[in-house]
């Protein structure tokens, strides 16, 4: 007896020596894994910040340079460089632990920057030889802001450098802080910097640069429709012959286009989930629908998933309608289509429909375009014919097909295009050229995305 009382009296301190010790590793590792993870961070900050110092430098340099340059190649090489400068700029800046830093106008500014490089690129590519004045000097007033900016950033570098400031303690103190951080010293130099942009005139920049919204047509109805009116449409719509089924109002929709919000509850559980339709204020039209189900397996393939979908636009009298692209996500397939008004495709009015191909069901309807836009254009005849526009098209692309499609521009104008559509190895592309210059206006890679197959291990 008094030996097993001797054995526990010495057992005891001995657990809880090697529970101290095996404590002691736990904490020294979780400590050193901390501190590999904040030096990792830090690193990280460091180098975004010295690339961001960097490139606002080049930016600076490229701008003087499109300004003295008087080819036009070298513009092109200027503009582009610049433009890739402003994309890394505006990455490195998001990658600092800035978010209760307000940023504003270096923001604004590194956004017109990229916007006014943008167009002046395609001006000059397409045959615009020089840089006209008033577009020299939005790139001059853009150069002075770059310049302040590289300067305050290049004192920050200093005394970051040299007083070896910690990146990853303005990221604890933003955490910690909130909005109602310390005086830092990296903090206060970016508000510096921030005080000496605003300090510069506003640059409006004209339409040449900034892209537009394309006219909306006049929206119809003198009087707002009522709830009951709303309820009833959405029943009609989606079902044709609603039966018993019955409709709430769960919403009301502000904006462009004021809505009522219709949920449709299902009368028994193998209908799936509740119908969602989207009704106009203005005038009872239906703008948008979603239908909540899963589709467990493909048993349609898009061909037919797309007739479906025909079917379903011909109940709402939408037949003179062409599909131009199909993608199959999971087991339900999205189509695109546009109407036409005589041989020309309209682009900017296009709808979108989402179909189950377990059972050919229609889930989803996006029609936003077509009610803001579809109206009668006053389309002239194309300058250029189709044979002259194949002349134009590479050689390297097996052309399938060429139609008059109307497009949106990167500037949100209306054009009036050749819409050729081929292949390029196992690359398939629309290409979209000025049907009266022959400007190559847009260019769009429609391969389909690889589909994936999981299989589980049961």
């Amino acid at each position: 007896m008094e030996k097993r009382w001797t054995l526990r009296y010495w057992l005891l301190p001995g657990l809880l020596t090697l529970a101290l010790i095996g404590v002691g590793v736990w904490g020294y590792q979780e400590s050193r894994l901390r501190q590999e993870l904040q030096n990792r961070a830090e690193s990280q900050y460091q180098k975004a910040y010295h690339e961001l110092t960097w490139h606002l430098d080049n930016i600076s340099g490229q701008l003087a340079q499109a300004l003295v340059s008087s080819s036009k190649e070298q513009t092109v090489l200027t503009l582009a460089t610049v433009w890739r400068q402003v994309f890394a700029a505006q990455s490195n800046l998001g990658g600092l632990p800035l978010a209760y830093v307000p940023l504003s106008k270096t923001e604004k500014f590194l956004s017109d920057t990229s916007e006014v490089a943008n167009a002046l690129l395609a001006q000059t590519a397409r045959g615009q030889a020089t840089l006209q004045e008033e577009n020299s000097k939005v790139l001059e007033e853009l150069y002075h802001r770059s310049k302040t900016l590289g300067e305050e950033l290049s004192k920050m570098q200093a005394k970051i450098l040299s007083c070896q400031l910690s990146w990853t303690q303005v990221e604890v103190a933003s955490i910690a802080g909130g909005e109602e951080l310390e005086d830092n010293t990296i903090l206060d130099g970016f508000k510096l910097m921030e005080q000496k942009i605003e300090e510069y005139p506003e640059i409006n920049l004209n339409e040449d640069f900034s892209p537009v919204e394309p006219e909306p047509k006049k929206m119809r109805g003198k009087e707002e429709i009522g709830q009951q009116k709303a309820l009833q449409i959405a029943l009609d719509w989606w079902f044709g012959i609603p039966g018993a089924h019955q409709a709430r109002i769960s919403y009301e929709g502000v904006g462009d286009i004021p809505t009522y919000g219709v949920e449709i509850a299902p009368l028994r559980e193998d209908e799936g989930g509740p119908v969602y339709v989207d009704i106009s204020k203005l005038d009872g039209a239906v703008i948008w629908a979603m239908k909540e189900k899963t589709s467990e397996n493909s048993k349609l393939s898009l061909s037919e998933g797309e007739e479906k979908g025909r079917e379903f636009l011909a109940r709402h009298n939408l037949e003179d309608i062409v599909a131009v692209k199909a993608q199959k996500e999971d087991n339900t397939a999205v189509y695109t289509f546009v109407p036409r008004q005589g041989e020309v495709l309209l682009y900017p009015d296009q709808i979108k429909l989402q179909v189950s191909l377990e059972d050919g069901e229609i889930t989803g309807y996006e029609g936003t375009p077509y009610y803001m836009y579809n109206r009668p254009r006053e389309l002239s005849a194309p300058k250029l014919t189709e044979s002259e526009i194949r002349e134009i098209v590479s050689s390297r692309l097996s052309i399938e097909l060429v139609r008059p499609a109307l497009i949106v521009n990167t500037w949100g104008k209306e054009v009036l295009t050749w819409e050729v559509r081929g292949k390029f190895f196992e690359e398939q592309f629309a290409i979209f050229y000025d049907a009266n210059s022959g400007i190559e206006e847009n260019i769009t890679r429609i391969t389909p995305s690889p589909q994936f197959t999981f299989e589980v291990a049961s």
